[in-house]
C-alpha cells in the first residue's frame, strides 16, 4: 500500500519575494545552460541556484546557500503539516486548453519489487549519482517526483475540490506560459481521508525515476546508522495525479545519433529494410502526417540521415519476428512499443549501439523539443535524427504492470512540474 503523508513544507516567504515567477524553475534535467543563466538573472533567490549549483564544490555551495536562505527567512517552514494542491493550466500541442490537477505530499520509499511504486523507464548512472550527492549534502527534496495513480471515481479530487475553490496561495505563469496554482491544505480530516484512500493505490512514476532511485540509495545508506522506521530519509516528495482525468498529456521524447564510425546512411537504410518497411518523403509536413497516421495501427517512426535529403518513415514489417528481440514472455503490447522497437531493432541491431553505451549516452542524445533536434541536425551535429509518436498513457501502465521498463526518456509528460513551490527538508 502507498504510505502517503502530510508534511511541513519549506516554502518561499512571499513577504520577501516580489514575484514567485522569478524564483521557481523547471526540473533540473530540462534546464539548458542558456536557460540557467536567464533564471539566475531573474532573482538572486532563484531555486536553480540550489538544484544546479556552481562552484568548486557545488553540492556544498547549495547547502550553504540553502542554510543562508533559511536564516534570512527567504525560505520558511509552514506552521502546520499539509498536503499541497497543485494545478497547471496549459495548451496542448493541438491548441486545446487543459488543466492537470494533483497534489504534493510525502510517500514512504519502497523498493520497486514491492509493487507499490512502479517504474516505467530505465535510468542512467550519472544523473543518479549527481542527485544522490545533492541529497546527501543538503538533506532536502527540492523537486517533486511526478507519479500517477488510478481513481476512476475521483474520490480524492472530490475531497480536494472545496479547498481549491478558494483563492490559491500562489498563482503564477512559468517560463512556458503555463499557469500554476498552489494551495496548502492543513485540514486534518481531509488529509487523513486522502492518506487512507491512497493506501489502496499503486503509484506509477511518470517523471523523476533518477531522483526516486537516488532517494532509495540514500535511504539505504542512512538506515545503516539509524533504525527508526519513520526517520525523514524513509520518505520523499511526490506529486500525485489521477490517471483518470483529462489533463494528462504525453509528448514524444525523440532520439538522435552522433559520432558513429563508420557511418554510411545508404548502408544503414538498406539494412533497416530487413526488419522495417521503408518509405521516403521529400517534404517534412507529408512525413509528419504519415507518421501520425501510421502510428494509429502499428509501430512507426521517422528518421533523417546526414547527407541524405529525404525523410524516411520506418514501420515494423508484419513478418518481422519481433519476439526474438525480447526475453521470453514479454507481452505483445510491450514488444510493439515504438520506442522499444527503435532501441532494440534500430539502435541495437542495425547500428550495433550497445545497451551500456545507451546507458552512458554514448552516440545517443535525447530531445524533448523537435525544433532543437532539427536545428542540431541541420547544423551538422547529428548523423541520424529520429522522430516518434508519443507513447500513450495506457501503454505506460501496461509496461509497468508487466514488471518491465521502457528505455530511458521514453515519455515526456507535459507540462513539467515547476520546482520551488514547496521543498521537503529532512531536518
Amino acid at each position: 500500500m502507498a504510505d502517503v503523508r502530510s508534511f511541513r513544507g519549506l516554502c518561499y516567504n512571499l513577504a520577501k519575494i516580489n514575484q514567485l515567477a522569478d524564483v521557481i524553475a523547471p526540473p533540473y534535467d530540462v534546464i539548458s545552460p542558456e536557460q540557467k543563466k536567464e533564471l539566475i538573472t531573474r532573482s538572486p533567490n532563484n531555486i536553480v541556484r540550489l538544484i544546479l549549483p556552481d562552484g568548486e564544490n557545488p553540492y556544498q555551495s547549495a547547502k550553504n546557500l540553502l542554510d543562508y536562505w533559511i536564516r534570512q527567512q527567504i525560505l520558511q517552514p509552514d506552521p502546520d503539516p499539509s498536503i499541497y494542491c497543485y494545478h497547471q493550466t496549459f495548451r496542448s500541442p493541438d491548441g486545446e486548453e487543459k488543466t492537470r490537477k494533483g497534489f504534493l505530499a510525502l510517500i514512504r520509499l519502497v523498493n520497486f519489487d514491492e509493487g507499490v511504486v512502479l517504474p516505467h523507464e530505465a535510468t542512467l548512472s550519472a544523473p543518479k549519482e549527481d542527485r544522490l550527492q545533492l541529497l546527501r549534502t543538503c538533506k532536502t527534496n527540492f523537486s517533486p517526483i511526478f507519479s500517477l495513480y488510478s481513481d476512476p471515481e475521483q474520490k480524492i479530487e472530490g475531497l480536494l475540490e472545496p479547498f481549491t475553490s478558494a483563492p490559491p496561495r500562489a498563482c503564477t505563469r512559468d517560463v512556458d506560459g503555463v499557469a500554476n496554482h498552489f494551495w496548502p491544505i492543513s485540514d486534518a480530516s481531509a488529509v487523513r481521508q486522502i492518506s487512507d484512500l491512497m493506501k489502496d493505490h499503486w503509484v506509477l512514476i511518470a517523471d523523476g525515476h533518477h531522483r526516486y532511485e537516488s532517494c532509495l540509495m540514500y535511504r539505504d545508506e542512512q538506515a545503516r546508522e539509524n533504525n527508526d522506521p519513520d526517520a525523514p530519509f524513509h520518505f520523499t516528495l511526490m506529486y500525485f495525479c489521477n490517471i483518470n482525468q483529462p489533463g494528462i498529456t504525453v509528448l514524444p521524447y525523440n532520439r538522435a545519433v552522433f559520432d558513429l564510425s563508420p557511418f554510411d546512411a545508404k548502408t544503414i537504410i538498406k539494412k533497416a529494410g530487413e526488419y522495417l518497411s521503408v518509405e521516403s518523403f521529400e517534404h517534412p509536413d507529408q512525413a509528419g502526417s504519415a507518421l501520425k497516421d501510421a502510428g494509429q495501427s502499428r509501430t512507426a517512426f521517422l528518421a533523417r540521415f546526414a547527407g541524405v535529403p529525404d525523410i524516411y518513415l520506418f514501420r515494423l514489417k508484419n513478418e518481422t519476428r519481433i519476439d526474438s528481440f525480447y526475453p521470453q514472455g514479454t507481452p505483445e503490447s510491450v514488444r510493439n512499443l515504438d520506442v522499444n522497437v527503435l532501441h532494440r531493432v534500430f539502435l541495437g541491431t542495425i547500428l550495433s549501439i550497445s545497451e551500456e553505451n545507451v546507458r552512458n549516452q554514448k552516440h545517443l542524445k535525447y530531445y524533448k523539443n523537435a525544433q532543437d533536434e532539427l536545428k542540431d541536425f541541420q547544423e551538422g551535429r547529428l548523423q541520424i535524427a529520429f522522430f516518434l509518436n508519443p507513447t500513450r498513457v495506457e501503454q505506460v501502465v501496461e509496461v509497468s504492470k508487466a514488471g518491465l521498463k521502457m528505455p530511458q526518456k521514453s515519455t515526456f509528460f507535459y507540462p513539467k512540474l515547476m520546482t520551488g513551490f514547496v521543498l521537503n527538508k529532512h531536518e
